[in-house]
């Protein structure tokens, strides 16, 4: 099976990863001290978007600790997130080593940290489910019963990187995106919505994060980031459609 670009460039997740807590720490310390050299732009988050000041619904997936991908808040106990997140280097890695930090828009610090108690992942689909071992105490995400439209405007919120070879952002972000197809399909075979960006685009660490549709100012997740083409430019990206695996995500609430 033909795995997607994201998947791919999640085997380097851990160098990079831990870069980036380094290069956190040096940034606080030039604030400190003072710089004497060259001014030098921030790095950007999601690639252009804009900061978001809330984290409501998003959750942020750790892997050892380190940041991993991007998820959302779908009940107290659970955790909607790509498949493709939960594999390192090839391999299904076990739920003791993830972890999610909720309410807070840095993937490092502040909100809670909640282990994992179990995961469920969906046979031909780029979704899984993280159950977690106490209650996130946080706000949740609403699922649409139908998919978007061709046209709409919505969404896309992540830690991703700054480009394609930075470091994850360590500030949540937000992309607004256009709806150019509902019938694609996502990196393990499943109905997919693809988008272009409109303000900005997603990069590799945004993966497993939500495609949001506004609804009378209600966010309704329709899409969970599959991948793209590793440009993270214009090029259109995939979501695996979250209305066609609405009830198996509610079955796999009821029943695990």
């Amino acid at each position: 099976m033909q795995r997607s670009i994201f998947e791919v460039l999640h085997q380097s997740r851990t160098y990079v990863a831990r870069r980036g807590k380094l290069l956190i720490t040096a940034l606080l310390a030039l604030a400190v001290v003072g710089f004497s050299g060259p001014a030098v732009a921030a790095p950007q988050p999601i690639v252009g978007g804009e900061f978001q000041d809330d984290a409501d619904g998003l959750a942020a997936v750790l892997l050892d600790g380190d940041y991993q991908c991007t998820g959302s808040i779908v009940s107290n106990y659970w955790v909607l997130t790509a498949k493709h997140c939960l594999y390192d280097g090839g391999s299904r890695v076990a739920d003791s080593r993830l972890s999610v930090r909720v309410k807070s828009i840095y993937w490092y610090s502040g909100g809670g940290v909640v282990n994992i108690a179990t995961s469920r992942v969906r046979t031909s689909h780029d979704i899984a489910m993280l159950k977690l071992d106490r209650s996130a105490n946080a706000e949740s995400v609403r699922l649409p019963t139908a998919t978007t439209k061709v046209g709409a405007t919505t969404y896309a919120f992540g830690w991703g990187r700054t480009c394609s070879v930075c470091i994850p952002s360590p500030r949540i972000k937000r992309a607004t995106q256009s709806v150019v197809s509902i019938n694609g399909l996502d990196a393990y075979g499943g109905r997919a919505v693809r988008t272009t960006g409109l303000n900005g685009n997603v990069c590799f660490g945004d993966s497993g994060g939500p495609l949001f549709k506004l609804v009378d100012g209600r966010r309704y997740q329709v899409g969970v980031l599959s991948g793209g083409d590793g440009s993270c430019g214009t090029t259109a990206v995939s979501w695996a459609t979250v209305p066609d695996s609405r009830d198996w995500i509610q079955y796999v609430m009821d029943t695990v």
